[in-house]
């Protein structure tokens, strides 16, 4: 499907998919720097990221939905579902978060099932669709952190924060590209015949 860049979907794609680097990258600094995290701490900062994760996931369905030229069938609504898991999850890590293992069975499940569902889409879009190996990685990721949480749940909030905050500093890094390769395309999309 590898949209042409005069249809609009990499200008698009770009504003969601810079806000999740950016909410990525924010966090994994908060979880480098911040070295005695408490168990609240690491609640509220694993619930916001998620929250704010979500609240790009479902931009960038917004996104999709308002171009005619994204055409990704049956699949199209997908980014909102796990979009929609990322904030409940979000919600209840924060709210009831009350141990260790809380946090873990709110965050590591919601992050398995999302890191899921972004992998499968990614998997199905790697090479037709400007964000396909992008959600591929994100997705790897995510279900890779759920899983560390599980294996660390027992070393105290600053492993489970580490864990989620190296996730997001992958998944920054890879959408942060992406985002600024989108912009290049859109760029060169409009950019006059002859100059690009």
């Amino acid at each position: 499907m590898n949209p042409d860049p005069s249809t609009g979907i990499h200008r698009d794609l770009f504003a969601p998919t810079l806000l999740r680097a950016l909410v990525a990258l924010v966090f994994g600094a908060v979880t480098v720097f911040w070295q005695e995290p408490t168990l609240p701490v690491v609640a509220w900062g694993v619930g916001l990221y998620l929250v704010l994760t979500g609240a790009a996931s479902v931009l960038l369905q917004l996104r999709l939905n308002g171009n005619d030229h994204v055409d990704m069938g049956p699949t199209r609504q997908i980014p909102q579902s796990y979009g929609v898991l990322y904030l409940l999850g979000g919600i209840f890590t924060v709210l009831g978060a009350d141990t260790p293992a809380w946090l873990v069975v709110y965050a590591a499940s919601i992050m398995g099932l999302a890191g899921l569902t972004e992998l499968a889409l990614g998997l199905k879009f790697r090479t037709t669709f400007p964000l396909g190996r992008d959600w591929t990685i994100a997705g790897l990721v995510t279900v890779l952190a759920a899983t560390g949480l599980v294996l660390v749940v027992d070393l105290g909030p600053k492993a489970l924060f580490g864990v989620v905050g190296a996730a997001a500093v992958v998944i920054g890094v890879t959408h942060l590209l992406a985002a600024l390769t989108l912009r290049h395309e859109d760029r060169r999309g409009r950019a006059p015949a002859g100059t690009a």
